[in-house]
């Protein structure tokens, strides 16, 4: 399968999601991200635009739990629940998980995309 616009725009989602957590771990003084509650709130909010808004699931993965799936929903669990502790509990440790399941779950989407044939190809 080819990379599509959505692949595109989810990689710059992804760059920005590093270029925010990296920021933060710095020390930089950039309104709004130089906080831990601020950082996930940033991060999160991409992750919905880059990562929900933007996935879609192929028929191929409708109506069977594979592995990838499998993985996939506990990367998204992961990324929801520590979302969440970070935005109420202020954790640097659930704002770095927060950000590892969300670079992850863009990992693992970007590579199935690349590795799954096209829906023009018929297999033999």
């Amino acid at each position: 399968m080819r990379l599509t616009w959505k692949d595109a725009l989810a990689t710059v989602v992804a760059g920005t999601n590093i270029a925010i957590y990296v920021a933060f771990t710095q020390g930089v003084d950039v309104p709004f991200i130089d906080s831990v509650r601020g950082a996930a709130g940033a991060i999160l909010l991409l992750g919905i635009v880059g990562g929900c808004a933007l996935s879609s699931v192929g028929e191929e993965y409708m109506g069977r739990g594979g592995p990838y799936l499998h993985l996939a929903s506990a990367l998204g669990s992961i990324a929801l629940i520590t979302g969440g502790l970070v935005l109420i509990a202020g954790s640097e440790l659930a704002l770095a998980l927060l950000f590892y399941a969300t670079i992850a779950l863009w990992l693992m989407a970007t590579i199935r995309h690349v590795l799954s044939p096209s829906k023009t190809e018929t297999p033999r």
